[in-house]
């Protein structure tokens, strides 16, 4: 299977281990905004083996944090336009909504790293 994230991590020189491999399988057929528990990866490798590869893939860009409206760290594959997110307050369906900021456009800075998550109550739940 060609797989785009087993081919970033080998160019970054990364080993394609059996957890990464499952992760990366995983992750290619799945749309939208996940958490490690949806994945429900937790009957092939262990927990601590899909957290490191969610921690390298964060760092090369591949996936990207998504906070929920409860706290809890979700995950989205990364898109190539920066975007943030609403989230309905009843249901969670969580939508992507476009952003014109980008970080190269933000200049004197090294690092950057934000969270905005906009509320509210989306049209099926109103």
């Amino acid at each position: 299977m060609n797989n785009w994230i087993i081919e970033k991590l080998k160019k970054k020189g990364y080993k394609v281990t059996r957890p990464r491999q499952i992760v990366a399988e995983a992750l290619v057929t799945y749309r939208g905004v996940f958490s490690v528990k949806e994945l429900d990866l937790s009957t092939k490798i262990d927990l601590v083996s899909v957290y490191r590869t969610f921690d390298i893939l964060a760092e090369l860009d591949i996936i990207h944090p998504v906070i929920s409206i409860h706290g809890e760290e979700h995950y989205e594959l990364h898109n190539e336009k920066h975007h943030h997110h609403i989230v309905c307050q009843e249901c969670e369906k969580t939508k992507c909504v476009p952003c014109n900021i980008t970080k190269k456009s933000i200049t004197g800075f090294i690092n950057i790293h934000h969270s905005i998550i906009f509320t509210g109550i989306c049209l099926a739940c109103k």
